[in-house]
């Protein structure tokens, strides 16, 4: 989600939550096979760490030495060149096949799932299979001889745009599919499970309570309903949702359905959301941060120091300058998303 925002955050921060986030699976065999799993890399201090966004970085076809993003070549492209994790963005395609696409609407807005996968696949020659990607990662995971892990995915499941699911009734179908590929791909160990969504994520911890989780933020959900459509442009409705978490929702013109953080503690909202969803690690946008930071440096450092005191692990996206890699880094991030995989690696190690 890209939008001009300018809104300084709260510069004081209320966390009212004081127990710690669930623990990663240990070491795991699988298959008889000794595997790089994502705790090597969530758990190591060898901090921070950059993570492919949408395998090797934003990018569409044709894009001069750069893959197409979300598919099976830029997952292997960004593993071959030295990144430990990559990410993926996943939805549904009519057949029930989880495809790697950043939108479940195309360029079109024809919606992902009006098509089966082979249909799909005649109108998008790079478009990949969660599972295709999930076994070429498997293979970067068997790799022991390299220095550090490798084959670690981040599976963000996208949440349901009201254009695509007017009624709000993809969303289970959509986790269950997921769950199965990752369960097939026999790759539980080796991925963490990222949404914007408190109730995808609750989803995958009432039927896969062991993979870790992710909870990420955009400025936006930060914000009134006011302020969201004065930046976006776009109208905002508020919608009925019980989720569970005492949130209310919102859909942002037909492309986003996203819960909202904002009260009088917007970020204590989120901090106790990340509770209830027992994620292992808090995503946020840079903008939240850089925000924090243009009013004071020690806010942004403060929070990061306090999510990592509550046990949890703390993700930007996605970060594209020295500056904001040396800023985020000092204040304690653990993985930043690039675009750039070779720039990254070299901040990871200079």
């Amino acid at each position: 989600m890209k939008t001009n925002r300018t809104i300084t955050l709260l510069a004081v921060l209320s966390f009212l939550l004081v127990s710690t986030a669930p623990p990663l699976a240990g070491t795991v065999f699988g298959d008889g096979e000794e595997r790089w799993v994502i705790e090597d890399v969530l758990g190591s201090e060898a901090t921070p760490f950059a993570i492919g966004h949408r395998g090797y970085g934003e990018s569409t076809a044709g894009v001069p030495d750069q893959p197409v993003e979300n598919t099976t070549e830029a997952v292997r492209r960004g593993f071959r060149d030295g990144v430990q994790i990559v990410e993926v963005d996943t939805v549904l395609t009519r057949d029930g096949i989880p495809v790697t696409l950043h939108d479940d609407y195309l360029e079109n807005y024809t919606c992902v799932n009006t098509y089966d996968y082979q249909d799909l696949k005649g109108l998008l020659e790079d478009v990949s299979t969660l599972r295709h990607i999930l076994q070429k990662a498997r293979t970067f995971s068997q790799d022991l001889d390299r220095d550090r892990p490798s084959g670690q995915v981040v599976v963000e499941i996208k949440t349901p745009s009201p254009l695509c699911d007017p009624e709000d009734t993809t969303v289970s179908a959509l986790v269950d599919a997921v769950l199965n590929e990752i369960a097939f791909t026999k790759m539980g160990d080796q991925v963490i499970v990222e949404s914007y969504s408190p109730e995808i994520l609750a989803l995958v911890m009432t039927s896969e309570p062991d993979i870790p989780r992710m909870l990420a933020v955009d400025m936006l959900q930060l914000l009134s309903a006011e302020q969201v459509a004065y930046f976006t442009g776009l109208p905002v409705t508020l919608i009925e949702k019980d989720a569970g978490f005492g949130l209310q929702w919102g859909e942002i013109g037909p492309l986003y359905r996203l819960p909202s953080y904002y009260g009088p503690d917007p970020m204590g909202n989120y901090v106790s959301t990340l509770f209830g969803t027992g994620s292992h690690t808090a995503s946020f946008d840079k903008t939240i941060l850089l925000q924090m930071m243009a009013v004071d440096p020690a806010n942004a450092a403060g929070l990061v120091w306090q999510l990592h005191d509550f046990g949890f692990g703390v993700h930007v996206f996605t970060v594209q300058t020295d500056f904001e890699w040396d800023a985020f880094s000092a204040f304690g991030v653990d993985g930043m998303y690039v675009d750039n995989i070779p720039w990254g690696l070299s901040k990871e190690n200079p």
